[in-house]
């Protein structure tokens, strides 16, 4: 779900692209009317509802956007934009009353349902959102973005849009775009482009089996005046304020690290397990950041990981089809235990104090439960 949200903030960018003309133009007419529109579009206000749909779910989101050029540009030279994003409804609990600011400087991602705010440099915005496993549904705004010479556009014909003349657009990468994006799969879009106001009316995306959305606009406008105050944020009291550049720390790759390496960078109390099942030996210590340690462990018996954490691991762990998660105790603290068959092994998460602690092997959920229970 959770990668709904650069959908979110690459929304009004893709809104603002346009098209138009008298009659079906080609491809390369459609993206320079595009980008003449862009040009021409100094502030933008958008409704627009959002469905997606994932092998884990499907969700809908309605979503209201402004964005306004600031008039300066970054030190590439592009336009430096200004943006706010409110969810107004969504099936996703973790959406509602989510909040997206950007004064051009500092961004702030407001998430009402955990109560926090993540902020940092706007130019890191799309960056420290992507460490929050969000991004799936933009990987054609991320095409689009690249260009014509990135895309291969196929011009389908007119068809009416929520009573509306467009043009239907087909939309793929192209084999080099693929590469330097890192896509590893096809992904194909179609883009309804409305002929009177220069903009896209509706987008979709099939990105095969990470999932398929669409963005269809309910409402828009451009080169209205917009309230300053619409881009300026003020946290609310209690909030838990998390930086950006901490949180993408906690997503950096993990480093080889010895034993004591490991404890003097984490600033919880490094924990080791006193049972093991039989044959296996500590192989690796892993170390993400300053937030996370992985200690790994192998031998002819299989293997065993053994993660612990100050930050959120293992929530997102979705149970693979035929096993069975059972809530249990470990050390008096609520666990979830997820088990399958032989192959699948065991995966044992808990969290005590401020530490969250994951058990994941070739392992039975019996032997699982022993060695988080024996870790000191």
């Amino acid at each position: 779900m959770r990668r709904l949200t650069l959908l979110l903030i690459a929304l009004i960018s893709t809104l603002a692209l346009a098209a138009c003309g008298p009659t079906l133009p080609t491809a390369e007419e459609i993206v320079s009317k595009m980008e003449q529109a862009r040009a021409a579009t100094q502030s933008a206000h958008a409704t627009v509802a959002i469905d997606f749909t994932s092998p884990e779910r499907t969700s809908q989101i309605v979503a209201e956007g402004w964005t306004e050029q600031t008039g300066t540009n970054d030190p590439s030279g592009k336009p430096i934009t200004r943006m706010r994003v409110e969810v107004r409804s969504s099936t996703e609990p973790d959406l509602v009353g989510m909040v997206v600011v950007n004064d051009g400087t500092t961004f702030w991602l407001y998430n009402q349902a955990k109560n926090t705010v993540v902020t940092g440099e706007a130019a890191k915005l799309k960056e420290a959102t992507a460490a929050t496993s969000a991004g799936t549904a933009t990987l054609l705004t991320a095409v689009i973005a690249q260009g014509l010479d990135a895309v291969n556009l196929v011009v389908l014909g007119p068809e009416q849009v929520a009573g509306k003349a467009t043009w239907k657009v087909k939309v793929t990468p192209k084999a080099a775009t693929n590469t330097q994006l890192q896509l590893d799969r096809l992904i194909e879009g179609t883009l309804w482009v409305d002929t009177e106001q220069a903009l896209p009316l509706k987008l979709t995306l099939d990105a095969g089996d990470l999932g398929r959305g669409t963005v269809e606009v309910q409402r828009f406008e451009t080169n209205q005046a917009v309230d300053a105050t619409r881009f300026t944020f003020t946290p609310p009291a209690g909030v838990q304020i998390v930086q950006a550049a901490e949180l993408m720390a906690q997503r950096q790759a993990p480093q080889v690290a010895s034993l004591a390496e490991a404890r003097t960078a984490v600033t919880f109390t490094l924990r080791e397990p006193t049972y093991l099942p039989a044959e296996l030996a500590l192989v690796e210590v892993r170390l993400i950041g300053t937030t996370t340690v992985i200690l790994n462990y192998s031998g002819t018996g299989g293997s065993l990981s053994v993660v612990q954490s100050n930050a959120d691991v293992g929530g997102d762990r979705v149970p693979p089809a035929d096993s069975q998660a059972t809530e249990v105790l470990v050390s008096g603290n609520p666990a979830t235990l997820i088990t399958g068959s032989a192959n699948q092994g065991s995966f044992l998460r808990w969290q005590a104090g401020e530490v969250r602690y994951v058990v994941a092997g070739t392992l039975t959920g019996d032997e699982a439960l022993k060695v988080a229970e024996g870790l000191r």
